[in-house]
């Protein structure tokens, strides 16, 4: 009996239908709220990120575009906040004041000082006074945190603020004008220039020089002379005209500019040359000894002095009487 199969039923494949994408008006509340939690906990970072995603949504948010100038200011981001300020949204208020600041921490002075010349602001003459400051001008300096002392309480923070600043530049001023000359020697009449050193000699016609190349030429070549420990070789020594000896000496027999044949056995060990065994062998009336110039094996010749071979007794030696 044939069985028959029956097909399993196919299940239909959903089609995927991307969710529509969320309007500017769904998605701006949510960065805002996302914005201010950023901003109370610190995380300045992920902040700054949230509002440059908020400027692209709205380019006129004036809420977003302070807020990301203020964190680049708080995370001491002075270029990224220079960049920004070249770039203000429309109807934007005039923001000289931050690009002043923002030139000033760059190290851009003058730049600085010409945006900020001419304004009547508390905030203004704080920061002409940091500029004169820092681009030396100490009295001018002074000037303004003297005019600034004047309109704040003893009980503000400013005021102390005011003092150190103000302590400073009398500082630097005092030493500029008077303090400094107390730091130099003293001479008749305070003339400075009697201080200057005075140049070497010849130096403007060319003696110093001729004095290196006399100096130079002082140093000679090592010249032939019997005795090897003569030669001048130290230059320090020869430019002063000394001669110095050689502190290496030369081998035995060995003459400067002369070929030299070395040893050939120089470096083989004393008992082992040819010499050494030779002079051993003539001084022992020929015996050769072993382990000297001899392979591992050979024997030596038996010299007509030797005595006899052992195991029987020997015709001096006298045995025990019984």
């Amino acid at each position: 009996m044939s069985s028959t199969k029956t097909a399993a039923p196919t299940k239909s494949r959903k089609t995927f239908t991307p969710r529509p994408p969320r309007s500017v008006e769904e998605r701006l509340p949510k960065l805002y709220r996302a914005l201010t939690d950023q901003i109370d906990d610190g995380y300045y970072s992920n902040a700054i990120k949230t509002c440059k995603k908020i400027l692209l949504l709205d380019p006129t948010s004036q809420a977003a575009y302070q807020t990301l100038l203020f964190l680049q200011l708080q995370t001491d981001d002075y270029t990224s906040a220079l960049t920004l300020l070249e770039n203000p949204p429309k109807d934007a208020e005039s923001l000289e004041f931050e690009k002043a600041y923002c030139l000033y921490r760059l190290h851009r002075e003058k730049e600085a000082l010409d945006l900020i010349n001419g304004k009547d602001d508390r905030k203004v003459h704080h920061l002409e006074a940091q500029i004169r400051y820092r681009l030396g001008e100490y009295q001018r300096a002074q000037e303004i945190y003297d005019d600034l002392l004047v309109n704040v309480g003893s009980s503000s923070p400013e005021h102390s603020d005011i003092l150190t600043n103000l302590s400073a530049a009398s500082s630097h001023q005092e030493f500029s004008t008077s303090t400094y000359k107390s730091h130099l020697p003293s001479t008749s009449g305070n003339d400075l220039e009697s201080n200057v050193p005075s140049l070497p000699t010849g130096w403007s016609t060319g003696g110093l020089q001729k004095t290196v190349e006399k100096k130079t030429a002082l140093v000679k070549a090592p010249t032939e002379k019997k005795s090897s420990s003569s030669t001048t070789t130290n230059i320090a020594g020869a430019s002063k005209g000394v001669e110095v000896k050689r502190k290496h000496k030369l081998p035995k027999d060995a003459v400067v500019g002369k070929p030299f044949t070395e040893d050939p056995e120089r470096w083989t060990p004393l008992k082992q040359r040819a010499s050494y065994i030779a002079a051993q062998n003539k001084r022992k009336g020929g015996k050769e000894s072993m382990g000297t110039g001899f392979t591992q094996g050979s024997t030596a010749q038996q010299s007509h002095n030797s005595g006899g071979s052992g195991g029987g007794g020997g015709k001096g030696k006298k045995g025990k009487r019984k």
